[in-house]
């Protein structure tokens, strides 16, 4: 298992920006700048990213359609922690509002540059191994259920190595995390492709995904 803690500062103010403005008229744009440059350290501050992944033989009970054709599978988590979410509930509790959606926005964007970031890791080690990789395949985007994000953080022991869980729905205990996986296989090209937005079933609501 390989365990990834360096990790780039990396922000998409632009992307930030669009999302904050999905919600609907409720900042202005100076107002959005303003918050976002007096975040900025903040976000830097209570940041924590660990990104785990493991290449492994794939069970024969693990056999959805997207992956049945893969001799591997690479297991992933990516989160930023729980301090930078604890963070947000205090702006919200103290009615800072503007504060918590701007900070939750800008957290959403860098987990998935931190993903991106953790792809790249596991791209030279699937290069190295001389395996190919599918897109990213994540629980509950239409092509393996949610509650096969239980299953990732098992094969994984995330609840030992970065104290996360899932709750009864499902979801995982920290806000700003991701569990995901890639199908591996000597078959497949090595592909820089991390994720497939056109095969996202939020593709249209989505703020992140590549133009």
């Amino acid at each position: 298992m390989e365990v990834i803690l360096d990790f780039d500062f990396k922000l998409n103010k632009a992307q930030v920006i669009q999302t904050i403005k999905s919600y609907g008229k409720i900042l202005t744009d100076e107002e959005m700048e303003s918050l976002y440059n007096k975040l900025l350290p903040i976000v830097y501050e209570t940041i924590e990213p660990v990104g785990i992944f493991d290449i492994q033989k794939r069970e024969e009970n693990f056999n959805f359609k997207i992956i049945k054709d893969y001799n591997y599978i690479v297991y992933c988590i990516i989160t930023i922690g729980d301090t930078c979410s604890k963070k947000i509930n205090e702006f919200f509790s103290y009615g800072n509002m503007k504060e918590g959606m701007v900070m939750d926005a800008m957290l959403t964007s860098y987990l998935f540059e931190a993903s991106s970031q953790l792809f790249n890791h596991i791209y030279n080690k699937s290069k190295e191994l001389k395996l190919g990789l599918s897109c990213r395949i994540s629980p509950g985007d239409g092509e393996i259920p949610l509650q096969y994000q239980k299953y990732i953080l098992d094969r994984l022991d995330a609840e030992n190595f970065l104290n996360l869980t899932v709750t009864d729905s499902y979801m995982l205990s920290s806000t700003h995390s991701m569990a995901y996986i890639y199908g591996a296989d000597k078959s497949l090209p090595l592909s820089k492709k991390d994720h497939d937005c056109s095969r996202c079933p939020n593709r249209d609501l989505c703020n992140m995904k590549n133009s």
